[in-house]
């Protein structure tokens, strides 16, 4: 028990300081590379989740929110990835809708083997690129893509 709570530390400390050392050289640390749209989606959306998962663990919906918004708090990054296993995005594109929007579900694993889905409604011109070159040249109307927390974006 005291070997994982050291082991926990370690892992904090060491995350802070890289993340510490990556700030000191003034690289910005981006959400991921999907859209714009869906990373503010989806930093609202886990925000939210986050929060309710991990206030018996004392960690605050501010410091989720600052985390995920490109300023790593390391402990709340190490709570965060003690917590959530995958996000997975479905896109899915009506071929007979004319109305140019897109239903994506967010799919957010959890390491207890829990997950909670949430959906939403965005312009087809808002999705990433790759998304939208696989169904012009594909003809599909499901594409699939994992996202990163914005921490893992970090050169």
């Amino acid at each position: 028990m005291h070997l994982h709570l050291v082991i926990v530390a370690l892992v904090a400390v060491g995350v802070f300081l890289l993340i510490r050392n990556a700030r000191s050289k003034r690289v910005r640390v981006e959400l991921s590379s999907s859209s714009p749209a869906i990373d503010r989606w989806l930093r609202e959306t886990l925000v939210e989740m986050l929060a309710k998962k991990l206030a018996g663990k004392g960690v605050e919906r501010a410091h989720i929110a600052s985390t995920l918004s490109g300023d790593p708090d390391g402990a709340v990054v190490s709570e965060i990835e003690q917590t959530v296993r995958a996000v997975e995005v479905e896109y899915m594109r009506d071929p007979s809708a004319t109305s140019g929007e897109l239903d994506v579900r967010a799919r957010v694993r959890f390491h207890d083997g829990n997950e909670e889905n949430v959906t939403t409604r965005i312009a087809y011109t808002e999705a990433p690129a790759s998304v939208r070159e696989d169904f012009e040249r594909k003809a599909t109307t499901r594409a699939f893509r994992k996202w990163d927390f914005p921490w893992m974006n970090a050169h």
